[in-house]
């Protein structure tokens, strides 16, 4: 490419050559038709004498003239006969007009191996987009330590309420979410013959269920004339609207009769649990054992460390089912002045468990017979 281009530059410059090494009045179109006397004649106002003198001549015209009367003597050396033919606009370079125009284009071709590329690589300036949020994007380093700095500042301001026994334990858990007892006499019906029941085999048999109390007596009774159901609900509360008592055991008693009229009975496990939950009309009470809380003679002033599950199980469900109510803790002992110390020891432990102040809870207390003494934590209807 590089030889290309000086070729045209050396061609472009021969032609400008020739253009100044033509007589100056050949280009001002003074050469028509005027001998050479008439053309050095002098000019109005001059001598004889300075028109004698040749006129300037500029160096490039000198340099012209000397390189023009040289190209002819080397033409015609090399042909003699064509040296005196030819006229100063024939030694122009090949496609210049007479007139002294530029010479037409030229086009010189050539081969490479190299391609022209017009098409600009794109500009590829390295950024990032989230520079602004570098920063916000790290980690907390304190949430990858191995003890979070919460728990150690709450641990060591705080431990008492990390094993305060105020915090709810559901494991001791005495009262029972589901309202009732469960009895099952298909179940039992199946222990009494030996044998798995086929669906349509408890059909031919009449069934009855008795709960008695420690006495002997009956307390509530179910029957029915066929088919044994499998699951059979009580609330605890008989047709007198007696419930069971907490402390008391109650016996259940299946019989099953055949077609043919033979008995059967079985004797289920007996009932006794050391507290009991229903509702009554004043609210829901809460009874408790107290032979559990105040030891087998029930004599004694404060709570014993055996009744701590069973008080605590109490005031959990208070807090889990009943919170804000107001509360009253009703007691029955040997004598009144041993019931209202048990009343004022009971109400103390939960105004500290509860969190509550004295006039949340009241008392009341009396004399009770032996068998009839207990403690009940009344939640009372607003």
């Amino acid at each position: 490419m590089k030889d290309i281009r000086l070729a045209v530059l050396a061609a472009a410059a021969a032609g400008l050559l020739t253009l100044c090494a033509r007589p100056s009045n050949a280009l001002f179109g003074n050469d028509s038709g005027k001998s050479a006397a008439e053309t050095n004649a002098p000019l109005p106002g001059m001598d004889e004498a300075d028109a004698a003198q040749p006129p300037p001549r500029m160096a490039a015209e000198n340099a012209a003239e000397s390189s023009a009367a040289a190209a002819p003597e080397s033409s015609a050396a090399q042909n003699p006969g064509s040296a005196a033919a030819q006229s100063p606009e024939e030694t122009s370079l090949p496609g210049m007009a007479a007139s002294g125009q530029m010479p037409q284009e030229v086009v010189i071709r050539g081969e490479g191996n190299s391609k022209l590329k017009a098409v600009k690589p794109p500009l590829q300036v390295k950024t990032d987009p989230f520079e602004s949020l570098r920063d916000s994007l790290k980690p907390d380093e304190q949430l990858l330590l191995a003890e979070s700095p919460l728990a150690v500042v709450w641990r060591r301001t705080h431990p008492e309420f990390l094993r305060n026994p105020r915090v709810v334990q559901p494991w001791k858990n005495t009262f029972s979410e589901r309202p009732g007892l469960v009895f099952r006499p298909r179940e039992v019906l199946a222990e009494v013959l030996g044998h798995k029941l086929d669906p349509k085999e408890p059909k031919g048999y009449q069934w009855s269920l008795t709960i008695a109390d420690e006495e002997g007596k009956v307390f509530h009774h179910f029957e029915g004339s066929s088919n044994p159901p499998e699951e059979l609900l009580w609330t605890g509360q008989n047709d007198q609207d007696e419930w069971i008592k907490a402390g008391k055991a109650y016996s259940p008693v299946y019989m099953f009769t055949d077609a043919a009229g033979t008995p059967y009975t079985r004797a289920g496990k007996p009932i006794k649990y050391k507290g009991v939950m229903h509702q009554e009309r004043t609210g829901m009470h809460l009874s408790l054992d107290s032979t559990a809380v105040f030891g087998p003679s029930k004599e004694a002033q404060e709570p014993r460390p055996e009744a701590e599950p069973l008080l605590r199980s109490a005031a959990d469900l208070i807090k889990r089912r009943y919170p804000g109510v107001p509360l009253r803790v009703e007691s029955y002992a040997a004598t009144k002045e041993l019931a209202e110390q048990q009343a004022q020891s009971l109400q103390a432990y939960l105004l500290h468990e509860l969190m509550l102040l004295p006039q949340d809870i009241s008392t009341d207390f009396d004399r009770a017979q032996f068998s009839e003494q207990h403690t009940e934590i009344i939640l009372l209807n607003r």
